[in-house]
């Protein structure tokens, strides 16, 4: 499956002129509310954080993180801005040169208990909330510095996710929105420019993770809209479209309205920009994610005329680096513009923002330990001959098959936790099984 974005140099010559481009960003001011989140300190040594599932075609294969960043809503997430899965390896690392001979490390809530050297891989065993690793070095009179960087490390259970690093306001991120030239509106908002549509691309690490919700930030509660307009969100499975190419919104999983009068105004502590409004996108059943490789998130309904409307999304307005070779990859971008009919694949940063910004589209997730869902849950089995599929999940109640267009090809009760179903033509397939007590289990299938 090709993940190339070559396509985008060439659409502007397509439409016959170029991209509408962002102005200057309108930053938010931060919220006197907003819970604070400490800096590394100034020391002679220390060790990097680690990376969060952002900009996810920029990491090794190798070397792919496990941590998601989270958002700044304190009221879900506290002061954590890193969650990390239980039982995957988090590595820590202190880079660049040193006069040290050694170095020793304190892994508090993990399996290791202590490394040494300059690299250390965690892998924490419980859900809570853990202080980072002290970090020792030595030198060769025996001399020793500590280092511990600041804050903790949140693992397991519940929170809400983000693209972006939202550890320090001005440091590793800015909240705002970006207006478009001309006075054509906004992007993540209202225009009259052909932007119809918003998405993020996610990963998750967490086992057992079900998406409960999104929470959709914006920079204000809209003062202006059409009489009963909503906003739709869906969440996506990527898939190979017929060209060979990634399609990031490939087969659907989930769709969620939302009134636009049901924006409301951010209580304290759950949005770190002043004045800023929230969405609650909220599932009827949780959604199964962690079986997936990649989600994408959508969200469209802003309208085209900005006498009637003037809804704008909030955006982390910095970014992240990048080498420009690695900016030619699909994955390499976290959010996306659904542009005059070219549907997801255009990276918002081909209209004037910086590359690896990110819209606030946020995912609750609950990765099932200690809650309702997830981990503890029975495993789907499935087993193919020819173009009968049989499904088995001991508490499945419906079975059905969905091609790549995400039409629906075949559905089947689930007597005894069984079912068969017919697929009618050889390919590629989602298989979905709604489940008792309102959970769902996905997989991808080739007949």
């Amino acid at each position: 499956m090709s993940v190339s974005v070559s396509v985008f140099g060439q659409l502007a010559q397509r439409r016959g002129g170029a991209l509408p481009q962002a102005a200057a960003p309108e930053v938010s001011v931060q919220s006197e509310l907003a819970q604070p989140r400490e800096a590394q300190g100034s020391v002679v040594f220390s060790y990097d954080y680690p990376d969060g599932l952002s900009c996810l075609g920029t990491h090794p294969r190798d070397e792919s993180p496990v941590c998601n960043y989270l958002s700044p809503n304190s009221l879900v997430n506290g002061k954590h801005f890193l969650w990390a899965p239980q039982g995957k390896k988090v590595k820590y690392e202190c880079p660049g040169p040193s006069v040290a001979v050694g170095f020793s490390w304190t892994l508090p809530g993990t399996a290791e208990k202590t490394a040494v050297g300059r690299a250390a891989a965690a892998t924490y065993t419980a859900p809570g909330a853990y202080p980072f690793p002290e970090l020792v070095a030595y030198d060769a009179d025996g001399g020793r510095l500590s280092y511990r960087a600041d804050g903790e490390l949140l693992v397991g259970g519940v929170a809400e996710i983000t693209t972006a690093n939202c550890r320090k306001w001005g440091e590793t991120y800015r909240l705002g929105s970006y207006p478009l030239s001309g006075g054509a509106g906004s992007i993540g908002g209202t225009n009259s420019a052909g932007m119809d549509g918003y998405g993020n691309l996610f990963m998750t690490s967490q086992a057992g993770a079900h998406i409960t919700g999104v929470n959709v930030y914006f920079v204000a509660k809209p003062a202006r809209y059409e009489a009963g307009q909503q906003l739709l969100l869906r969440v996506w499975y990527p898939s190979e479209g017929s060209d060979g190419n990634m399609v990031l919104n490939g087969l659907p999983l989930e769709v969620a309205y939302l009134p636009v009068a049901d924006i409301r105004e951010a209580r304290p502590g759950e949005c770190s920009a002043r004045g800023a409004a929230v969405g609650e996108f909220r599932f009827d059943r949780p959604l199964q994610i962690w079986d997936k490789p990649l989600f994408f998130v959508t969200v469209e309904g802003f309208g085209s005329d900005l006498s009637k409307a003037d809804i704008r999304m909030l955006t982390e307005v910095d970014g992240q680096s990048m080498a420009e070779e690695q900016a030619s990859g699909l994955l390499a971008h976290n959010s996306f513009v659904s542009y005059k009919g070219y549907g997801y694949t255009i990276p918002v940063n081909y209209f004037g923002t910086p590359l690896g910004a990110s819209f606030m589209i946020c995912p609750v997730i609950d990765n099932g330990i200690g809650h309702a869902v997830g981990a503890a849950s029975p495993a789907t089995r499935f087993k193919a001959d020819g173009l009968r599929l049989a499904v088995e999940r001991a508490d499945g109640v419906e079975a059905r098959l969905a091609d790549l267009s995400g039409a629906v090809v075949a559905v089947a009760p689930m007597v005894g936790g069984r079912a068969t179903l017919n697929a009618p033509r050889r390919g590629l397939y989602l298989l979905r099984v709604v489940c008792r007590g309102g959970g769902s289990s996905v997989a991808k299938v080739v007949l």
